[in-house]
């Protein structure tokens, strides 16, 4: 039973995910409702996370706010659903015409989730960075009790790294009340699926069904993501939200929902609370939505970029100021300035870059090599 209680315990917060989602952007067009659920994984981890870390700092029991949390969101989105259970409607399709489609990615599906149970079957408690990192921190949180604190005191494997993904796994753990290895595995199959229902929910309604599909199918196919899903790192729920926050970002382009603007920022904040390469997709989106609100008619979706953001960004200012040392990185050898202006870190970076592009996902055929020779 282990199992599926590891996965039944992810579902409050699944439910906290849409509930913020609806209520920010209560957009009722199909298309929009696909995107919604593919947005609650990422929203609701998030901000669970961001929750249940001010929680223990100030020195609460992290089961309290577990089942708090459960019991509170899973009444509030029932309501929600039962309020407006006539506005939550499918696209109407014709269901002949996308059933060979429908099928292709049914197919897809299962034999993406095969390979990621084999996977991760095989290892059970993730890849190196996992046992040395995440989810030791995970245990200090879940074990440590009032001294969770301790995760700061390691020297190596960067102590100062932020705790989206330790968190929702402690959460995870007080739920079953065991550190169970199912709590991790479940949580990253969980969240590798939504990444792949983001792309596809994206592509759809940019694109529609048939290379909706098309671009789910070859994503979840890549020997790279099956890989990368249950290595249990950080890298991929990074992926996941610039991915959700990129999407967002083009619809509002398209359709100028402010209201959107404020899930974008959401999404960005939670970037850096995920990783601290997250805290460049801060910057980075942030000049892109600066350049977006330099006209009047943008200037109310930026401020509500802002807003969005600055939940995640103010908790990650403090955790950073109050709790957590030094990078090791960045304090190694040398300046950050000399880093900074070091050009041959910047050639290294490109080099390496156009090759992984290049070879695109482990695939034995270059994917880009095809679309230029086509």
């Amino acid at each position: 039973m282990t199992p599926l209680l590891s996965f039944a315990a992810l579902l409050p917060r699944l439910l906290l995910g849409f509930l913020i989602v609806h209520t920010i952007w209560n957009a009722k067009d199909g298309k929009s409702l696909s995107i919604k659920v593919f947005l609650s994984a990422a929203v609701g981890f998030g901000v669970s996370s961001l929750l249940g870390f001010i929680w223990i700092w100030i020195g609460l029991p992290l089961s309290a706010y577990a089942w708090l949390e459960a019991v509170t969101v899973t009444a509030l989105t029932l309501w929600l659903l039962f309020k407006n259970r006539n506005q939550l409607r499918l696209p109407r399709t014709d269901i002949k015409s996308e059933l060979l489609w429908a099928g292709i990615l049914a197919v897809g599906v299962i034999f993406y989730t095969l390979n990621m149970v084999l996977y991760g079957l095989q290892f059970p408690h993730g890849r190196p960075d996992a046992w040395i990192n995440w989810n030791v921190v995970s245990r200090f949180i879940y074990l440590g009790g009032a001294d969770w604190q301790g995760t700061f005191l390691r020297q190596f494997d960067h102590p100062d790294y932020p705790f989206f993904l330790p968190m929702t796994n402690a959460i995870n753990w007080a739920f079953l009340v065991s550190t169970t290895r199912w709590g991790p595995f479940a949580f990253h199959l969980t969240l590798s699926l939504f990444a792949a229902g983001m792309l596809f929910a994206l592509v759809n309604y940019f694109r529609g069904f048939k290379q909706a599909v098309l671009a789910a199918v070859f994503f979840i196919a890549l020997p790279f993501t099956v890989d990368q899903s249950m290595r249990q790192y950080a890298d991929l729920l990074l992926a996941y939200l610039m991915l959700a926050g990129g999407g967002l970002t083009v619809m509002y382009l398209q359709n100028k929902d402010t209201r959107a603007a404020m899930l974008v920022g959401l999404l960005v904040g939670l970037c850096g609370w995920a990783k601290n390469e997250g805290l460049m997709a801060i910057v980075g989106f942030s000049i892109v939505w600066a350049v977006i609100g330099f006209t009047r008619d943008n200037r109310p979706a930026l401020i509500n970029y802002a807003l969005g953001m600055a939940f995640p960004v103010i908790i990650i200012v403090l955790f950073k100021i109050f709790l957590a040392p030094s990078n090791d990185l960045v304090s190694a050898q040398g300046s950050l300035i000399e880093k900074v202006l070091d050009w041959e870190r910047y050639r290294i970076i490109l080099q390496r870059g156009a090759s992984t592009l290049w070879r695109f996902g482990g695939t034995p055929v270059s994917f880009v090599g095809v679309l230029l020779a086509y």
